[in-house]
């Protein structure tokens, strides 16, 4: 093996080894927030109930995220993805059923920066939850 080619290697490595230790597991703090989230997921229970959370939530949408939606449907609002290492956020959010004519609404947020979203991710996802919960027809 040349030089070029042993520190070439080498490099590959190392940069393996940086990439696999940004993918540890999460802290406490961003454990507590997605327990958080979980816990705070909106509900909605009738329609009148169900198209107030769901304007809502593409109001939310609007106000927060760093991207235009590009889908808007009865069960599925999204906007263009991050790209470009930003720290923008992207939102998807789906109304999902659970039975007895109710559904939850469930938000997903994430950008396309290694060193996180502003404003943060998970933050954000908890703003949705309780805006869009606080709703009422």
């Amino acid at each position: 093996m040349t030089r070029a080619q042993c520190v070439a290697f080498s490099t590959s490595i190392l940069f393996a080894v940086l990439v696999s230790g940004c993918a540890i597991a999460p802290t406490a703090e961003t454990q507590a927030k997605q327990a958080e989230l979980a816990r705070t997921t909106p509900v909605c229970v009738s329609d009148a109930d169900c198209k107030a959370k769901w304007d809502a939530a593409q109001l939310w949408i609007v106000h927060n995220a760093g991207y235009k939606l590009q889908t808007v449907t009865d069960v599925l609002l999204s906007t263009y993805n991050s790209v470009g290492g930003s720290p923008d956020i992207a939102v998807q959010v789906t109304k999902e059923p659970i039975g007895g004519g109710k559904y939850k609404i469930l938000v997903s947020v994430s950008c396309d920066n290694l060193f996180g979203c502003v404003p943060n991710q998970w933050d954000a996802a908890l703003d949705f939850n309780k805006t869009v919960s606080a709703v009422t027809p």
